[in-house]
């Protein structure tokens, strides 16, 4: 092939090249010139339900469009629309989460969904900067969710703040260690005992444990009615409940699958004796294969407790993303495990309130956390900073991993000892 023939094939397709390529953007100017991001009106849930679903795959059906309203708190949930289509969705729940030495007013955020026909055009982005500016406006220094797909929310300033492990066992290898208790200490209760109940303990449990939110009577009253589109082919929940000298202390709650599978769905218990207990009455259900439970802290005691815990099948996934919405008062919010005087650069593109130097002095008489013009002693991503927020990791991790930039010697272990917690934070679901 001659030279000139080449070059006039190669202009030719650069030209082709370029013409889709200004098409493509002039579409995409189009459709983010389109799209409104607004808060919804009652009457335009249901048609916001329904793109919510189709955004992860679902159908929905009234029951369930009934169960999520009872939840979703409309002045807090946002669709995208293309005209009066909404093709983009996210809400988010008011909570308080416990943090060390207290609790903090946390935005949950839930639902959030594009529809395939609209990916790629910055709607999430949108979304995203939206909620985090009512957040900001609140006065919420915390926001937190769970990811479907871990490799969206850190470009939005989230960090995984703790991890959860799923686990899988076969019933004969359940043995426990110690002797079981010769009393019958369990009971099954209706749905509306559970209701009940379940409240009561999982707010002694909350007080030890970071990460848990403050879940009102609505979010009982759902999980107790166990709508259908939970079960995914699993029975009606059974519901079994621990009674000690001073009344109930433990719940479980948990499906048959198949016949063959017990599915703990929630497990908690006053003391490691109680969950022991709970965890007893599971693995001894007659004609069972196996037993599976999702969503469990990575320091429960139970593979110390089984005989052969080898046999534990043990997988570990992200479970809290947090972000510190306003980093200086999120900061001030939690007590620290010992005194330190330390400055740190907080880098945060998408909320520049918080791109700041915070000298942060904690002592014996509570934290101070100021803005400075001190150099810094560690330079630190606000998603990183979230990882840490509640003990679900270290500074020193960080560190190794290329994360965190340390200015001034020593710095790094110093807030690690500060930001130490007795237990890993937990973020129960339902």
């Amino acid at each position: 092939m001659r030279r000139g023939d080449h070059s006039g094939r190669l202009f030719a397709l650069n030209q082709v090249i370029f013409l889709i390529e200004n098409r493509w953007l002039l579409g995409l100017n189009r459709i983010q010139n389109t799209i409104k991001v607004r808060t919804i009106t009652e009457e335009e849930f249901p048609a916001w339900e329904r793109a919510a679903a189709l955004g992860f795959g679902e159908h929905t059906t009234e029951a369930r469009q009934l169960q999520i309203r009872g939840t979703t708190e409309i002045d807090r949930t946002i669709g995208a629309f293309d005209g009066d289509r909404v093709v983009g969705t996210t809400s988010a729940h008011t909570f308080t989460m416990s943090v060390p030495g207290g609790a903090v007013p946390l935005a949950y955020v839930d639902w959030v969904a594009v529809l395939p026909t609209h990916r790629r055009n910055g709607i999430l982005t949108r979304m995203t900067k939206r909620q985090l500016s009512d957040f900001h406006e609140r006065g919420e220094p915390l926001a937190g969710l769970t990811a479907t797909e871990s490799s969206i929310y850190e470009r939005f300033g989230y960090g995984i703040a703790s991890w959860i492990e799923n686990w899988s066992i076969r019933r004969e290898h359940t043995g426990m260690t110690g002797p079981a208790s010769a009393t019958v200490e369990t009971r099954f209760v209706s749905p509306q005992e559970a209701r009940e109940i379940g409240p009561v303990i999982y707010d002694r449990v909350r007080r030890e444990r970071s990460g848990m939110f403050d879940y009102n009577g609505q979010w009982w009253d759902a999980f107790a009615s166990d709508p259908e589109h939970w079960r995914e082919g699993g029975s009606e929940l059974f519901h079994v409940v621990h009674d000690g000298y001073g009344g109930p202390g433990g719940l479980v709650s948990y499906r048959i699958r198949d016949r063959s599978e017990v599915v703990v769905l929630l497990l908690l218990g006053a003391t490691p004796k109680v969950e022991s207990a709970l965890w007893r009455h599971c693995f001894g259900i007659e004609l069972m294969d196996s037993i599976v439970a999702s969503s469990r802290p990575i320091d429960d005691p139970l593979p110390w407790m089984l005989t052969e815990p080898r046999r534990l099948e043990r997988s570990v996934q992200d479970g809290l993303w947090l972000r510190l919405v306003d980093v200086q008062k999120a900061l001030s919010s939690r007590s620290y495990a010992s005194e330190c005087r330390v400055v740190i650069q907080v880098h945060d593109p998408m909320c520049l309130w918080n791109e700041k130097r915070i000298e942060v002095e904690t002592s014996p008489d509570g934290v101070s956390c100021k803005p400075t013009s001190r150099s810094p002693d560690l330079e630190i991503s606000v998603s990183d900073l979230a990882s840490i927020y509640l003990g679900g990791t270290t500074l020193s991790t960080l560190g190794r991993a290329g994360r965190i930039e340390e200015h001034t010697r020593g710095s790094l272990k110093t807030l690690d000892r500060a930001f130490a917690t007795e237990r890993f934070p937990w973020t129960v679901e339902f």
